[in-house]
């Protein structure tokens, strides 16, 4: 039997953040503990944070209008990954924390494996940034950070195309951020219910859920149900929040629509499930997810979705078996993709069987275990840096 492992996970993002890299560490975490290895979480220090003698916290400073992101002080980074006496460094994040993380790992001679969960371009509008040349070049300091790790993983393969096309050179694979299948799953007939009268839904209700920003092309998504015909009574339940919350709502109250729309806000737990599964379809227009774990967490719920054909959503939505994908930012095919969803039941039925099916296999345990066999191949050198240029794809 292999021996336990001692992994430290490096994160710029997590809890009590609202995130799907947060929520994925986490889990990661306790699926690695259950296996059987010791984990050691670096993190930012944030206010509201519990006491967690496994996560080490450095100094932070939260950015104004970054959405949530830090600027960590590195110092203590070399200390806490001494101190633990790591076997391997996971960084999840390409941010100061990342960086300072790689930086150890690689003064303490530690093979690093980096997980590449977000575009970086898709948040350089929070600094008024967004432009073509800053796009680019930080397209290649991303690349030029992930070379410097023994191997790389992304929840899709449109990231990892994205660093080759940067000239990434390492070998890197696909690893799905991990699903809690025993919360989201489809409620039963009664359940269902209870849920919509909780939420006083008398007619098909589409879900619209996750962080609530501005790269979650939200207006898209708002005018399309706008255009959906009146009579249909659908109802537009919010589940999230998020930087751009407030014009959200100013737009909703514009457009008048305040009367068909449910604004939950941030739930966990059964609530979640609960409100989820009330729900008939969902969408998503976001052209900035490399994954999207709410859109994986809608379809073990048994919701058909409506994705935008961007970034990693078409690997995650089947056109046709599972929801539907649109162009993106075309408000008009996604009106017109929920409203066959909306009105053909029989097609809704075999959509919604199909959605939990397509996720199972992102379950807890098997991204730990797919997680577990990479560390070990690198802690054993099957992946180092003399091995790269052969292996990688």
């Amino acid at each position: 039997m292999s021996r336990p492992m001692r992994i430290l996970l490096a994160s710029d993002i997590y809890l009590p953040q609202l995130s799907g890299i947060a929520d994925s560490v986490s889990i990661l975490r306790r699926e690695l503990e259950g296996l059987g290895h010791r984990v050691r979480i670096v993190a930012p220090e944030f206010p509201d944070a519990e006491p967690d003698p496994a996560v080490a916290r450095l100094p932070a400073l939260a950015v104004p209008g970054w959405g949530g992101l830090s600027v960590v002080w590195p110092k203590g980074m070399k200390s806490a990954i001494a101190a633990f006496d790591a076997d391997i460094v996971h960084v999840h994040t390409f941010s100061t924390l990342g960086f300072a993380a790689l930086r150890a790992a690689r003064a303490l001679k530690l093979p690093v494996v980096g997980t590449d969960h977000t575009y970086p371009a898709a948040y350089l509008h929070y600094a008024g940034l967004d432009f073509a040349p800053l796009r680019d070049g930080l397209d290649r300091l991303a690349a030029s950070f992930y070379k410097r790790c023994e191997a790389v993983t992304a929840p899709s393969a449109a990231v990892i195309a994205s660093l080759r096309a940067q000239s990434l050179d390492r070998p890197a694979s696909v690893v799905s951020n991990p699903v809690d299948t025993a919360l989201f799953a489809p409620l039963s007939s009664a359940e269902r219910e209870d849920a919509r009268a909780e939420l006083a839904l008398d007619g098909p209700a589409i879900l619209l859920f996750g962080r609530l920003a501005a790269e979650k092309d939200l207006d898209v998504a708002l005018e399309a149900f706008a255009r959906l015909p009146r009579e249909l009574r659908a109802t537009l339940v919010v589940v999230g929040d998020g930087p751009a919350r407030q014009d959200f709502e100013a737009e909703i109250r514009l457009r008048g629509l305040i009367p068909r729309i449910r604004l939950l806000g941030t739930l966990r737990g059964a609530a979640l499930r609960r409100a989820v599964g009330a729900c008939d379809v969902a969408v998503i227009a976001s052209r900035s997810e490399t994954q999207s774990m709410t859109t994986i967490q809608a379809l073990a719920c048994g919701l058909p979705v409506v994705a935008a054909r961007a970034g990693g959503l078409p690997e995650y939505v089947s056109d046709g078996e599972t929801g539907f994908l649109a162009p993106p930012q075309d408000p008009g095919a996604f009106a017109e993709r929920l409203e066959a969803l909306l009105t053909d039941e029989p097609l809704r039925a075999r959509l919604a069987a199909a959605a939990p099916e397509s996720v199972a296999r992102f379950t807890p345990t098997a991204v730990a275990r797919a997680f577990e066999t990479l560390y070990r191949s690198v802690v054993e050198h099957e992946l180092g840096p003399a091995s790269s240029e052969k292996t990688a794809a």
